[in-house]
């Protein structure tokens, strides 16, 4: 039970999870179930059908669920000592992002095995349309898409800086730079491209102008030469999140006495 309440376990459970989903969304990206079915839950429904699918899936809900609660935790205390300035505030405030739209993957996760397969449309356009229907919805779209693409910038920086090895123990393989770079990169390509998608919505108010991680995928899907490489590289951010599990150096703090300290 102590164990249940360190920042590590939520940390280490919840990055083995994330790079287990994207491995998985990779390969499928790279199969012949294509890219119209490379999304989260596309992925959910392959773990389902595996022997023992329904145990698998729980298990990869609770580790979404935990890295959504760390990255909370760490939006909300700064467990990571970003600071209170503009650009430690920018880089909270994803985290918090992050954090709710991991707990969204756990929650749809978690629903599968309960036969609550939901819908099969497309629901980030059926979302963009709730929006658009909301005064300055266009407007408030046309953000999100900002953020997007900035995300894609941060994580285009990191690849090229290897900023992201400050945070690996130097017990580390050599290899984890590589891989990653690469994942890293793919990332930022897909992030660019649901940004245009979703500020392109918002400038035309059109739903239909959205893309998910699916959508983005389809669109590279006539330029083999960039599509093979982006499916693969996201195949390596999953082993990149993997590495973050197992060499990531994480502040070893009881997070209920924590927020205990704080609230008082």
């Amino acid at each position: 039970m102590n164990r249940l309440r360190r920042l590590e376990t939520f940390a280490r459970a919840g990055w083995l999870a994330r790079g287990i989903v994207y491995c998985l969304l990779a390969c499928i990206a790279l199969t012949s179930a294509g890219a119209s079915d490379a999304t989260p839950q596309g992925v959910f429904r392959s773990v389902l059908d595996m022997p023992g699918g329904s145990i698998l899936l729980i298990l990869l809900a609770l580790g979404l669920a935990f890295y959504g609660a760390y990255r909370l935790y760490g939006a909300a205390l700064d467990s990571e000592g970003k600071g209170s300035d503009t650009k430690g505030v920018a880089i909270r405030i994803g985290y918090g992002a992050s954090g709710l739209a991991h707990f969204v993957l756990a929650w749809a996760a978690a629903r599968l095995p309960a036969g609550h397969a939901g819908g099969q449309g497309n629901r980030e356009e059926e979302a963009a349309g709730m929006l658009l229907e909301l005064p300055l919805g266009g407007t408030l779209l046309g953000a999100i898409g900002l953020g997007f693409l900035a995300a894609a910038l941060h994580q285009a920086t990191k690849a090229w800086t290897t900023d992201f090895m400050k945070g690996v123990s130097r017990e580390a393989p050599a290899w984890v730079v590589p891989v990653g770079r690469a994942g890293l990169a793919a990332r930022a390509i897909v992030f660019a491209i649901i940004g245009y998608s979703l500020v392109r919505a918002g400038w035309f108010g059109n739903a239909g102008e959205v893309k998910g991680l699916g959508g983005a995928l389809s669109a590279l899907t006539e330029h083999a030469a960039l599509y093979i490489p982006v499916a693969a590289g996201l195949f390596l951010f999953g082993i990149h999140s993997v590495v973050e599990a197992r060499w990531r150096r994480i502040r070893d703090e009881d997070v209920v006495q924590r927020m205990k300290s704080v609230a008082r």
